[in-house]
């Protein structure tokens, strides 16, 4: 009985470790980094409200995004939209702003080359600023949000 509540006592203290860890940072934009591979990619709100998707090396510099391949879906209550993406040095910038009424969900999908399965990434977009961190809430890195 001792060895299993040990062992169910390290499990929990694991989990919690992860998702503790889990905890998204700031990309050198003071964006949302997100985890993709090859490159991990830093999602960016700019102020005409453009998405920009800067790739990153694993010194979190912006980067080639080589042959990997994205797409942005705003999901206002209007419904689904996607976002026109144009190629930049370091990635991707939406050629038409982000629909207004926010707060609401953007699918974000990386591919590592075309026709590659897509890893995605749901978030949840708050341009409010965060009182404590001074990032917009998409992007907070505070131990309580």
């Amino acid at each position: 009985m001792k060895t299993k509540s040990l062992l169910l006592l390290t499990a929990m203290l694991g989990t919690a470790g992860m998702l503790h860890a889990a905890k998204p940072a700031a990309g050198p934009n003071g964006g949302r980094v997100l985890a993709a591979e090859p490159q991990a990619v830093e999602f960016f709100v700019t102020a005409d409200r453009r998405v920009a998707l800067t790739f990153l090396d694993a010194a979190g510099k912006p980067t080639a995004p080589g042959t990997q391949v994205a797409t942005v879906t705003a999901e206002p209550a209007v419904g689904k939209v996607p976002l026109t993406l144009g190629r930049s040095p370091h990635g991707y910038v939406s050629t038409t702003p982000l629909p207004a009424g926010e707060p609401y969900r953007v699918v974000v999908q990386i591919r590592p080359a075309a026709g590659a399965s897509p890893k995605n990434f749901r978030l949840d977009l708050n341009l409010s600023l965060c009182a404590e961190c001074r990032h917009a809430e998409y992007a907070c890195t505070c131990e309580g949000h």
